[in-house]
């Protein structure tokens, strides 16, 4: 998945296949159309109320990237996954389900980004938030690998709809660094507060995301990202929601030459699924080694396997 942001994220795709299905007792002949959509993400800015992500006024747009992938479960049995084929680049794109048959009866679940493990326990979706690289300055195409979502499906006749909601929030730094190339990007609490691995339930009525591994520190690799020492831009981070509202909490950056630059800040507010929290920091002080808090093991992790620890 990528993400072309401006000020939100947000996601919207319509996707339309066909599925053969046996003329069985319970079954849909055919189901012509299936549509997966998300909420938007809300924009809650340092100093400005919260809004709702509008499409409208070239605010943000979605696009797909090839093999994208979602899983769906029905309520009894095991999941099925739909690939995109075509359409990389577009809001809107057919996915490949095969030939799979829906019966009226049963309740269908889905979620995003797919774990390919045949015998992944619904009830256990394993999540991490290990492993982010931004590549660019003030990219977000990074951020689907770790927008965790779900979704109960709703058929009508012969379509299936999902509407997806997020179970994570964005940090969007907002930073004006010294000039020069950086490579690494950190927030550190006092405490453990940020979730690194975890899972959700599925099949709950609200599922969130329950974690199992935390620290004091989240971060993200980067590539790509140059500062010319007056001109800000975003570095994106998903987490899973944290509260850090009147927390002192430290931004560190790492540049190529390994100098380590820390910003203080106290956020006025709680990071919730599915927010967008604004973090400006444009104050820098550069601290020896012996006080960095840059961490090395943040490519632990990375990929997400069939098991939650």
């Amino acid at each position: 998945m990528k993400y072309r942001v401006i000020i939100i994220v947000l996601m919207a795709v319509v996707a339309t296949l066909a599925f053969s299905c046996s003329k069985e007792a319970g079954q849909v002949d055919t189901v012509r159309s299936i549509t997966f959509t998300a909420h938007d993400f809300i924009l809650s800015d340092e100093g400005l109320p919260a809004t709702k992500t509008s499409l409208v006024g070239n605010t943000a747009s979605f696009v797909w990237s090839a093999a994208d992938t979602a899983g769906v479960f029905p309520s009894t049995g095991g999941q099925v996954y739909f690939t995109m084929e075509s359409g990389a680049g577009a809001n809107s794109a057919p996915f490949n389900g095969g030939g799979w048959g829906l019966l009226s009866s049963e309740d269908y679940y889905s979620y995003y980004p797919f774990v390919g493990d045949i015998y992944l326990d619904r009830n256990k979706i394993p999540v991490s938030y290990l492993g982010q690289k931004q590549v660019g300055a003030s990219s977000s195409d990074h951020i689907g690998q770790c927008d965790f979502m779900y979704s109960k499906g709703e058929l009508s006749g012969q379509s299936l709809s999902f509407n997806y909601h997020h179970m994570s929030c964005i940090i969007r730094a907002n930073v004006t660094l010294p000039a020069g190339t950086y490579t690494k990007l950190a927030v550190t609490a006092p405490t453990n507060v940020f979730v690194t691995k975890g899972w959700f339930n599925l099949m709950a009525t609200t599922p969130t995301i329950v974690g199992v591994k935390y620290h004091t520190q989240l971060g993200i690799d980067l590539e790509s990202v140059t500062s010319d020492g007056t001109t800000p831009f975003y570095v994106y981070i998903v987490s899973a929601p944290v509260n850090l509202q009147g927390v002192e909490i430290t931004v560190s950056a790492l540049n190529s030459e390994r100098k380590e630059f820390q910003c203080k800040k106290t956020p006025s507010r709680s990071y919730d699924a599915g927010v967008i929290g604004g973090l400006t920091c444009n104050s820098w002080t550069e601290v020896p080694q012996s006080m960095g808090l840059i961490l090395e093991e943040w490519g632990e992790g990375g990929r997400i396997t069939g098991t939650a620890d």
